[in-house]
């Protein structure tokens, strides 16, 4: 993976643990990523894994967002009413 998207990974996995989709997530030194869950499950995803796992998530929480079934945290946006 490029450096560009390996950047593009991480300001994902940020986004998603900003809006509380995830607990955590970290890169292992095995050239991958371990992703908490908020049942308490470590995942180890390699780095085309969480790739396709994040862009899933990213997803079902853009389709959540514009059902309005939930409100996204992320300053400076402003709630649809």
């Amino acid at each position: 993976m490029s450096a560009a998207g390996r950047e593009y990974l991480n300001a994902m996995l940020d986004v998603l643990v900003y809006e509380n989709v995830l607990v955590a997530w970290r890169r292992s030194p095995w050239r991958g990523y371990m992703i908490l869950s908020h049942e308490g499950e470590e995942i180890r995803l390699t780095t085309r894994q969480a790739e396709t796992w994040a862009r899933g998530a990213f997803a079902v929480y853009l389709a959540l967002v514009d059902q309005r079934r939930i409100t996204p945290r992320i300053p400076g946006d402003t709630p649809r009413t």
